[in-house]
């Protein structure tokens, strides 16, 4: 039973999850709207608020690209359902959101379902990452922790957050966000990111 709960969580990488043309599309969109992005929040208790102790980042809607996002994840969802081992469904919606990670951001170790919230009906995340090239920042990984998320050797690991990729992995599983290092500052230097979660009704 330990062997279980120390366990690293299933998770695929897919390279080259939407091309270089999306993602200059996307990083069009993100220069455009830099002054809408707002500081991301997190749970606490039955709300969300900042709490910059726990969280760092920028995030906004992706607006008139959000279909196209939706429409990639639904063509991906036969290969995710095989991946990690997950009965096929109808997702009842499927979230999506645009982040940026610039100078000092992380995310602390977190689960994305949550018992009194919407957030009890995701079963599958996934985050896709883009960047402006060359490359501005350092760090940035996304740990996956195994249940039990001990910290010790073998019951996590490490996926670097690479150019037009996507990562995906169940909902259930701890995971975080290392801290980012991006000394130039520039706001295209960001670590930016979408993260998506498949909802079952």
């Amino acid at each position: 039973m330990a062997d279980v709960f120390n366990r690293i969580p299933p998770y695929e990488i897919v390279p080259g999850w939407l091309g270089t043309e999306a993602v200059e599309r996307l990083l069009r969109f993100a220069e455009t709207n830099e002054h809408l992005f707002v500081d991301t929040e997190v749970t606490h208790g039955k709300g969300d608020r900042v709490d910059h102790a726990r969280r760092v980042s920028k995030k906004l809607s992706l607006g008139y690209l959000k279909d196209e996002v939706r429409s990639k994840v639904a063509e991906s969802l036969p290969v995710m359902f095989e991946r990690l081992g997950i009965k096929p469904f109808v997702p009842e919606k499927v979230e999506v959101e645009l982040v940026a990670h610039g100078d000092g951001a992380f995310f602390a170790r977190h689960i994305d379902t949550l018992a009194h919230s919407e957030g009890r009906h995701r079963i599958i995340s996934a985050v896709y990452y883009f960047y402006a090239l060359p490359k501005a920042f350092s760090g940035g990984v996304l740990r996956l922790h195994s249940l039990a998320s001990s910290g010790q050797q073998s019951t996590f690991v490490d996926i670097a957050p690479d150019y037009d990729t996507l990562v995906f992995f169940p909902s259930f599983f701890p995971h975080e966000v290392l801290p980012v290092k991006c000394a130039g500052g520039r706001f295209l230097d960001s670590r930016f990111a979408i993260n998506m979660w498949v909802r079952r009704s």
